[in-house]
């Protein structure tokens, strides 16, 4: 079963959600693919977001910018520098 956007049900990523503020798609469930995108990288080359990060999605007790099951501080990807589950 295809992961569907959280705002409006699609099963497509990037722009043209109308359900969202931003109007990108986003498939928060998926803790294997980036919210915005579907790509399965960590790090820097999302094309669908300002700070050209890969988000994944919430799930598997993993560190949403860099897949790492840590906790804390010195997420490489981070915006904030710490872990986000």
């Amino acid at each position: 079963m295809p992961s569907k956007c959280s705002f409006c049900g699609s099963t497509a990523y990037g722009p043209g959600c109308p359900g969202s503020v931003s109007g990108l798609h986003q498939h928060n469930n998926d803790e294997r693919r980036c919210i915005y995108c579907g790509s399965s990288s960590y790090g820097n080359g999302c094309l669908q977001t300002p700070t050209r990060k890969h988000v994944h999605g919430h799930g598997a007790n993993k560190c949403i910018y860099c897949g790492s099951t840590s906790s804390g501080m010195r997420c490489p990807h981070s915006p904030i520098g710490t872990h986000e589950k």
